[in-house]
């Protein structure tokens, strides 16, 4: 009974259940379709060797979700709808100082995100897709839940040095989310904690009522690039960690 549902569901269905970099898996979906293969029962028919000739392991994953193997299609775990993921192009020749201040754009940009609703971060995926037309992606765990954008920088900043190639883009997704900020146990009380505690009730405030994009600061990007678009940009100003 199960493969006759999905028989009839669309290929578009299981590209947020590949557990690839957004941008990638609808580069996959795309192909599928450009292939004629417009539902999961057209997928599913197709034989492994077939789809691990065309598209490799993210094609054999998604042959197991079309003929439903992979719980992840019909069990909607709750993990699995809690991710957040962002993204950002880069330019050609983004290395070293430039590729940090990209990745801590992605942190403002998945720290601010609605979605959150001040839950902490449980873990971090970082990818990207090369210049050479692969990707990479790599897990990062967390110590301990964690909402403070220093600490996200500090782990995810020395992964940077392990891509394989250039990268034209480059992507942040939450593996999963914990606890609000606020549930979390206090090991020190510093001087500043009232002031820091207050700042951050403002900060959500105007935000709630103004939206996302209504405080932002400014990134330096690349400061010697003849470009005044690429010297800086705009991003979103992080609440401070509670």
């Amino acid at each position: 009974m199960r493969a006759a549902y999905l028989s009839a569901v669309p290929v578009a269905a299981i590209a947020d259940r590949l557990g690839l970099p957004e941008r990638e898996a609808g580069n996959l979906v795309e192909a599928l379709r450009r292939l004629g293969v417009e539902s999961l029962g057209h997928l599913a028919a197709l034989s492994a060797a077939q789809v691990a000739d065309r598209f490799g392991p993210p094609g054999l994953r998604a042959l197991r979700l079309a003929r439903g193997d992979d719980e992840l299609l019909v069990c909607h775990r709750r993990g699995a709808r809690e991710q957040i993921a962002v993204e950002i192009e880069l330019p050609e020749g983004t290395v070293g100082e430039r590729l940090e201040r990209a990745l801590e754009l992605l942190v403002d940009r998945l720290l601010t995100a609605p979605r959150r609703k001040e839950r902490t971060l449980l873990g971090l995926r970082l990818g990207a897709l090369l210049s050479d037309g692969g990707s990479w992606s790599i897990d990062q765990g967390l110590g301990r839940p964690s909402a403070n954008p220093r600490v996200l920088r500090t782990v995810l900043a020395p992964r940077l040095a392990e891509l394989p190639a250039p990268a034209v883009s480059l992507s942040l997704r939450s593996t999963g989310l914990g606890p609000r900020a606020a549930d979390q146990l206090e090991l020190a009380v510093r001087g500043d904690e009232s002031r820091r505690r207050r700042l951050a009730a403002a900060l959500r405030e105007v935000r709630a009522a103004q939206g996302a994009d209504s405080l932002l600061k400014v990134l330096p990007i690349d400061v010697a690039s003849r470009i005044p678009e690429r010297r800086a940009m705009l991003t979103p100003y992080p609440v401070p960690a509670r």
